[in-house]
């Protein structure tokens, strides 16, 4: 396209409204000839396809072209110009083309001719038919020479342009041809899809494109994994748009997990087949029915699929996702936070979708706080801040930029105050998704390590949730299958993290289960909430674990009945805190099964109902001067108790405990 094209097509972009165009494509054509046939037929194929199509459906009357037709042909990126037997008959047919070939020099629109049963030389000698109906028109305006003269040059010029000939081909077939090159061309014509909206996604693209290799006549299946709010949707959104034009069939299913869980299985098939024109109208009134229709529908042809959101196996198998059900060529990505699934099925290659580094975080929170790739002076280090707190996560960069976008410096601060007690619920409903399809035992895991052993060493948490009767290797994989946690490698033991923002999600879930009353919750991290519930004697049975550390010197006084009638608790954990226990302790419950209390002020353990689940103790600095009173039961599945620094008269006690029973040895040190 050359400069003077270039600069009339820009001058007419800016004169028009939001988009340079309204159409993607306008239809020439003689409507005695083809209008309730080809010509309609087309135009459904188009529109089924999702391409725009202007049609002309009103009856033409008069010798000129109405300025409504000149203006859909200026906004129309691609015309078609379907040249029957007698298109050069209508003065009307002949101006359109004027006017459609004078928008391509003009504005570099494109224009297909389609020779529809007659030959291409015919039209560019303008023999038969289009002799006779130009003999008529220099009849009819032998006053105006010119006129005719101009319409054979605008016949001849098209019937030179690259098209498409009905020859030897059934309706159908060749319907199918033009819109498939109507449709690669579109790609080309029209405004690319711009990914630097999206940040970071240009090495992200390269990394997947690297697996799944477009060009090659293989089937492939791409499983993008990742916690939620980390870009997958994004990343899977821009492979599709600049990919698609290239398959027979391609369909982006958004949420498949939300229309799983609301409507089930069939309707989730019935939607999957729906949004293609070629597949409506096909019933079936069951899962494997409907399995069966989309494989014989999908295995001839080259589809591209994106499901995003998978949360079931099921949604994988009954949707036909199989390399050996898909035709040449075929793509297919799926989204999800369950690793499991995508390894189960054993056909999917894994990216796994990582969280930004700061420079992009900063990028892409500026683009949403100040609508620009930098922030501005004087916000610079509170833009650090959140970047800080977003810890890489997409969703909360943008939810957290929209959300302080127009604000001034007092009310950054102040929202910034906020959001660390208590962020935005539309980044928590979306991060707790996971958390919710967990099964009993896993929520638990994910709420012991949220609220207390986040950054603790593997083997260390396994021990503690094995203690507990739970299942940690198998719980512990799947959490970090679904991105609920990271296990970080080291050489020796990984530790196991996660997102800042998780950690935040398990803490709401367990303060969720009583806002008011802290005894009625499972977990008690809170310095004044346990502080609160033991001076007040308020701990019941809702009370599983609690872990009293103070970075600060703390004290505080207990009543005898503090544990009394936590009949649930087994996790029981005090350091850096003087407690008086001035009356003593009437028990500890018998459900307990770790104790570890630094600085235990009493000399032994209380008299009352003793806890036979007891496997660990860890007494440091104890003023305890004697392990065991009379419950000896207490002992029996005793495996560790560590008395480090202790009263010297535990020593020659521990020792009579060891050679008094044999299920002690090597457990007190």
């Amino acid at each position: 396209m050359d400069a003077t094209v270039e600069a009339a097509r820009s001058s007419y972009f800016l004169k028009s409204s939001i988009l340079p165009w309204k159409y993607h494509v306008f239809l020439s054509f003689r409507g005695e000839d083809t209008r309730k046939g080809f010509t309609a037929h087309l135009h459904d194929a188009l529109r089924q396809r999702g391409i725009i199509t202007f049609i002309d459906d009103e009856l033409r009357r008069g010798d000129v072209i109405s300025f409504q037709l000149v203006r859909a042909i200026q906004d129309s990126l691609i015309s078609i110009v379907i040249l029957s037997q007698n298109y050069a008959s209508s003065t009307w047919c002949l101006d359109e083309l004027q006017k459609i070939l004078e928008s391509k020099e003009s504005l570099g629109r494109e224009v297909f001719p389609v020779f529809y049963n007659v030959d291409p030389s015919d039209v560019r000698q303008q023999r038969g038919t289009f002799a006779e109906a130009f003999q008529k028109h220099s009849e009819r305006f032998h006053e105006h020479e010119g006129k005719a003269q101009r319409w054979r040059n605008n016949l001849k010029d098209v019937a030179n342009l690259s098209g498409y000939h009905s020859k030897n081909k059934l309706d159908p077939k060749f319907i199918e041809e033009i819109v498939k090159g109507v449709w690669t061309k579109l790609q080309h014509v029209l405004p690319s899809y711009k990914t630097n909206k999206f940040v970071g996604m240009e090495s992200k693209i390269k990394e997947v494109n690297l697996i799944l290799k477009m060009g090659l006549n293989d089937v492939r299946l791409l499983g993008i994994w990742g916690m939620g709010g980390i870009g997958k949707t994004s990343l899977a959104r821009v492979i599709y748009e600049t990919s698609y034009y290239q398959f027979d069939l391609c369909y982006f299913f958004a949420d498949v997990r939300d229309v799983f869980e609301k409507e089930g299985l069939v309707p989730l098939q019935k939607r999957f087949l729906s949004h293609n024109g070629k597949l409506k109208g096909i019933e079936f009134d069951d899962a494997y029915d409907g399995m069966k229709k989309i494989i014989s529908i999908l295995c001839n042809q080259k589809v591209l699929i994106v499901l995003d959101d998978v949360s079931d196996m099921s949604q994988l198998e009954y949707l036909a996702i199989k390399q050996a059900w898909l035709g040449i060529g075929s793509r297919v990505i799926v989204t999800t936070r369950n690793k499991q699934l995508l390894v189960a099925h054993g056909e999917f290659e894994i990216h796994v979708a990582q969280c930004l580094n700061d420079e992009e975080s900063l990028q892409l929170f500026c683009q949403k706080a100040f609508k620009s790739d930098k922030p501005k002076e004087d916000y610079l280090e509170l833009s650090n801040n959140v970047v800080k707190l977003a810890a890489g996560l997409p969703l909360t960069l943008e939810v957290l930029g929209c959300h302080l976008y127009g604000r001034n410096i007092v009310e950054w601060k102040d929202a910034l105050e906020k959001i660390k007690k208590f962020p935005p619920n539309d980044i928590l409903k979306r991060l707790r998704i996971s958390y919710e399809a967990l099964d009993p035992m896993e929520k638990k895991i994910f709420l012991d390590i949220a609220c207390f052993f986040k950054g603790m060493h593997k083997s260390k948490v396994m021990e503690i949730l094995e203690i507990c009767g739970f299942h940690p290797i198998i719980g512990i994989k799947t959490l970090v299958d679904k991105c609920l946690l990271i296990e970080y490698e080291d050489d020796h033991d990984p530790s196991l993290g996660m997102h800042d923002l998780l950690q935040e999600i398990g803490k709401s879930i367990v303060l969720e289960e009583s806002i008011k009353d802290a005894s009625k919750r499972s977990r008690l991290w809170s310095i004044e909430d346990i502080i609160h519930v033991l001076t007040k004697n308020k701990g019941i049975g809702f009370i599983e674990i609690i872990q009293l550390v103070s970075s600060m010197k703390c004290k505080t006084s207990w009543g005898p009945e503090a544990f009394s009638i936590m009949y649930n608790l087994r996790i029981l954990i005090i350091r850096s805190c003087d407690v008086c226990l001035p009356l003593g302790l009437e028990c500890f419950p018998s459900s307990l099964k770790i104790l570890e209390w630094e600085k235990y002020p009493l000399k032994s353990l209380p008299l009352g109902v003793h806890p036979h689940e007891l496997v660990q103790i860890k007494m440091h600095h104890s003023k305890i001067t004697k392990l065991w009173n009379e419950a000896q039961q207490a002992r029996k599945k005793l495996k560790s108790a560590c008395m480090t620094k202790c009263h010297e008269d535990l020593a020659q006690d521990m020792i009579d405990a060891e050679h008094e029973d044999a299920n002690l040895l090597g457990a007190i040190r």
